[in-house]
């Protein structure tokens, strides 16, 4: 392994953000996992959101579980004097919610989670590692720890829920300003190729009046294999498409085509109001629990594979679009 990627891991998880700048800036942490085999999923997100100016500074924490009846949503808000932050190593707690490398404990209203998580996988960069460096993209992703394995419980109005070798991971997201529009996918584990891992995006970013070209960017840990389609280059040749609530993608190299297709069903989704640090804020249809397809064509020697997760992939739209139909939670 090279220097550069070294450091980059040992900086993965750590806090971007610094009290006092008036740049504007968002930072999330994320843990989601589904359950080994039913369609039952959960997502915890810790957020530190500071307008540019810095007019207003709080952290955020999220809940959400899914499942094929109901999924539950909740969300609450803190002052900045209630949140420990530190650049120096992560250990985050927002309220008296707290994360960790191991660990992810917390409360809103009446839903808890009492959680350990654990993978032996190296983070996964959406980005070449050069461009972490740069302004440009104002957005940053990391899969710090791809492949975690969640046990615990999450109690809900009183119902506890065994949190029992589910598959997922822990991730760590930040910048000036949200991608303007976006589609955002992961597949921790595939069904019948439960070692494969998939991390990908088809954005759009508006400068001025003007909006770029979509740009679908694809990293495929598979058979042992990395397959990093993430350049500039490679991501504006890509092809992606999406609507509410369907997603079809390709991308290729000299070596492989991987292009495949992430759904899910509106009932599947949550919708929820993120901040912008500019002014305004976004809305983000979530689902943890959505179809994903993927077929990764060998160029040279001619063989094809596909790849299904029936209801564990990630599948995120980041829109200002109010035309979805699902109602957006916003502040409890």
């Amino acid at each position: 392994m090279n220097v550069k990627k070294e450091k980059a891991i040992a900086k993965a998880n750590l806090l971007r953000f610094k009290k006092g700048s008036k740049k504007g800036h968002y930072e999330s942490y994320f843990i989601r996992a589904n359950h080994p085999n039913n369609k039952e999923a959960f997502w915890i997100r810790y957020t530190i959101f500071s307008a540019k100016n810095g007019k207003k500074t709080i952290g955020e924490v999220w809940a959400v579980y899914f499942n094929k009846e109901e999924n539950k949503t909740y969300k609450e808000e803190f002052n900045l004097k209630h949140c420990n932050l530190n650049n120096d190593h992560f250990n985050i707690k927002i309220g008296q919610s707290k994360l960790n490398s191991t660990t992810a404990v917390g409360q809103i209203k009446d839903f808890s989670w009492k959680l350990n998580f654990k993978t032996d996988s190296k983070p996964i960069f959406l980005l070449p590692l050069s461009y972490y460096d740069f302004p440009l993209p104002k957005a940053k992703s990391i899969v710090s720890k791809p492949f975690a394995r969640f046990s615990g419980e999450i109690t809900i109005q009183n119902k506890k829920i065994r949190i029992d070798n589910w598959l997922g991971s822990q991730n760590h997201n930040w910048g000036e300003k949200h991608t303007d529009y976006y589609a955002w996918g992961q597949v921790a584990g595939f069904d019948n190729y439960p070692t494969s891992f998939l991390e990908l995006i088809t954005a759009q970013q508006k400068i001025g009046f003007i909006n770029t070209p979509f740009l679908t960017l694809l990293v495929l840990h598979h058979n042992d294999k990395t397959y990093h389609l993430n350049t500039i280059s490679q991501g504006l040749k890509a092809k992606g498409e999406f609507d509410f609530f369907n997603w079809t993608f390709t991308n290729q190299d000299d070596e492989v085509e991987i292009s495949g297709q992430i759904k899910a069903y509106k009932k599947d989704f949550v919708a929820l109001e993120y901040y912008n640090p500019p002014g305004g804020s976004k809305t983000c249809l979530n689902s943890k629990v959505a179809y994903c397809k993927l077929i990764i064509k060998d160029k040279k020697k001619q063989q094809t594979e596909e790849l299904i997760s029936q209801n564990s992939a990630a599948f995120e739209i980041l829109t200002d679009r109010k035309d979805h139909g699902i109602t957006v939670l916003k502040t409890t």
